[in-house]
C-alpha cells in the first residue's frame, strides 16, 4: 500500500482512485506509517493526513478501536471541488459620506438694519426743524426749543454707526450710537411732557417725528450688538 517517495496518505489515496473503497484495520495504518503503535496524537495527525489528502476514514481514526475496522474512500467530487473552493473575498470597504450639515448662517439683521440708519437721521432732522409746538396764534418750531441738540446728536450717532460699519469699533461704536440717540430720545421726552403741561401749546408733528427718528436709531445701533 506504501510508496517510498509520497507520503503514506498519497500512496493511499492513488490505491483508492484504483482499487476504489476498503476496510483495513489499525495494524495496517500504524504499518503503513510505520508505528508501533497508535497514540491519541498520532491518531489526530493521521486522520488530519487523510481528511487534506482528500481520504475520508470511518469512524474517524481518533475513535477507532483495536479490533474495529477502518472504512476509507476517497471524498466525492462535489464535496473536492467544495472544499477547495477559495473562500470569496470580501467586498472593499466603502465609506459612505457624511452628511453634510449646513452651517447657520450668521445674522443679518443688524446689516440690514444699518442701511435704515440715513432714514432715521432724516427723521431726527427733520422733525427737529418741523414745528414742536402750536396754539391757534403761535407756532413753535424744532429750532426754537431743543431741536438744534437733537440735530447734533443724530450727526454723532451717524458718524458712530458710520465708523462701525468700517470696522471700527465693533462693540464700542454701536453702544455709544444708542445712548446718544438715547439722549435725543429723553430730550424729546421732556419737551413733550413740558408741552402737555402748558395750557397755551402742545405738542405738534415735529416733535413725534424726532421722537420715531431717535427711537429708530437706538433699535438699529442695538441690532448691530445682536448681529455681533
Amino acid at each position: 500500500m506504501a510508496a517510498p517517495d509520497a507520503p503514506p496518505e498519497q500512496n493511499i489515496r492513488r490505491w483508492l482512485a484504483t482499487n476504489g473503497p476498503v476496510d483495513v484495520g489499525i495494524d495496517a495504518i500504524e504499518q503503513t506509517w510505520g508505528l508501533d503503535t497508535l497514540t491519541a496524537s498520532d491518531r489526530r495527525r493521521i486522520g488530519r493526513a487523510l481528511e487534506e489528502a482528500g481520504v475520508v476514514c470511518e469512524p474517524p481514526l481518533r475513535r477507532a478501536g483495536r479490533r474495529d475496522k477502518v472504512h476509507l474512500s476517497l471524498v466525492s467530487e462535489p464535496a473536492v471541488q467544495e472544499r477547495e473552493e477559495p473562500a470569496a473575498e470580501p467586498e472593499p470597504f466603502v465609506a459612505k459620506p457624511e452628511p453634510v450639515v449646513a452651517e447657520p448662517e450668521p445674522v443679518r439683521d443688524g446689516k440690514g438694519a444699518l442701511k435704515l440708519a440715513p432714514l432715521a437721521i432724516a427723521l431726527m432732522v427733520i422733525g427737529a426743524l418741523g414745528p414742536w409746538a402750536k396754539s391757534i396764534f403761535v407756532v413753535d418750531y424744532g429750532l426754537d426749543r431743543a431741536g438744534v441738540v437733537v440735530i447734533v446728536l443724530a450727526a454723532v450717532a451717524g458718524l458712530l454707526l458710520l465708523a462701525h460699519a468700517r470696522g471700527a469699533g465693533r462693540t464700542l461704536m454701536p453702544v455709544a450710537a444708542a445712548l446718544v440717540a438715547t439722549v435725543a430720545v429723553a430730550v424729546v421726552v421732556t419737551e413733550f411732557r413740558e408741552l402737555l403741561d402748558d395750557d397755551l401749546l402742545g405738542p405738534a408733528w415735529g416733535l413725534y417725528v424726532a421722537f420715531a427718528g431717535s427711537a429708530a436709531m437706538v433699535a438699529i445701533a442695538m441690532l448691530q450688538l445682536a448681529r455681533r
